[in-house]
């Protein structure tokens, strides 16, 4: 099993800004390319910012069928969002085929509440569906929460924390799970937790700024660490002025100059006058 550590991006879907909104698998590739091109550790395609909810299976699976062929220098986990057991398990069987270096799987999020023992009875069919590492997606405002006591339960790698319940991550390192955060929230001191490392937003745009947070952590540079957090916090503030999926792209497009295309409704393309929060845009990566 790969290691899970490090900044992964919480990559976006560039869908065709016609009446078709189809995704835009060039585009879609361009943008990973970049990513891997910037040092990131990894990308999670369709995921909440990859507006997975608003993807189909079948577009999934030809998307992460010529992601995968690529052979991009990254890890790949794939978020398994589809709000039923069976399409779950069927993403799962597809995703058998190819090396992902885990799956982010996502309790249905209709119904609510949710018992733990109906949870356990969700997650015990998933995980007899992969033979890959399993991470369960843990983001109560949009879905129902995954109780510490689940995640203890099973067989799981651990927990892409999105919340922002104090001493959640805390209880899940200490029961020997991992932790990766899905927010840049105060991210300083949530990797002071000790958990392994981020599912990032804003790494669709400013990866160098995530990467360098986390090096400072690693580092244990208290100051530097701090004032990357708050710049990153501040970030994700505008980020949220408007529909997060559509910001990230607008921002990753004026960054690397390829087409990122718009979002697919109900969702809406973000004002044109929205405020920049980059430097000058570069192609290039960061020198080592």
């Amino acid at each position: 099993m790969q290691d899970i550590e490090g900044v992964y991006v919480a990559n976006v879907t560039p869908f065709r800004d016609d009446s078709s909104f189809s995704v835009d698998e060039d585009a879609y590739l361009d943008h990973v390319a970049w990513l891997a091109e910037m040092g990131v550790r990894g990308v999670v395609p369709f995921g909440t910012n990859g507006e997975g909810p608003s993807v189909t299976l079948g577009e999934k699976l030809r998307v992460l069928e010529t992601l995968f062929g690529r052979g991009f220098p990254l890890q790949i986990i794939p978020a398994v969002m589809q709000n039923n057991l069976p399409e779950t398990v069927e993403l799962l069987r597809a995703l058998e085929d190819y090396p992902a270096t885990a799956v982010l799987v996502l309790p249905p999020y209709y119904f609510k509440p949710v018992e733990p023992e109906g949870m356990v009875r969700f997650y015990q069919p998933v995980l007899e569906a992969t033979g890959h590492t399993t991470i369960i997606y843990h983001i109560p405002k949009y879905a129902v929460p995954i109780p510490e006591q689940v995640v203890r339960e099973l067989p799981v790698w651990g927990v892409k924390d999105s919340g922002s319940e104090e001493g959640y991550a805390e209880s899940i390192l200490q029961g020997g799970k991992g932790v990766l955060l899905g927010t840049e929230d105060d991210l300083w001191r949530r990797l002071g937790t000790g958990a392994q490392g981020v599912i990032s937003a804003l790494a669709n745009f400013i990866p160098e700024e995530v990467l360098e947070l986390y090096a400072k952590h690693k580092e244990g540079d208290e100051a530097g660490g701090t004032a990357f957090s708050e710049k990153l916090q501040k970030a994700r503030a505008i980020t949220k002025e408007y529909a997060s999926p559509a910001v990230l792209k607008k921002l990753a497009q004026a960054r690397h100059g390829a087409r990122m295309g718009t979002v697919r409704p109900p969702l809406r393309p973000c004002p044109s006058g929205l405020r920049s929060l980059l430097r000058p845009a570069s192609r290039q990566p960061p020198k080592s």
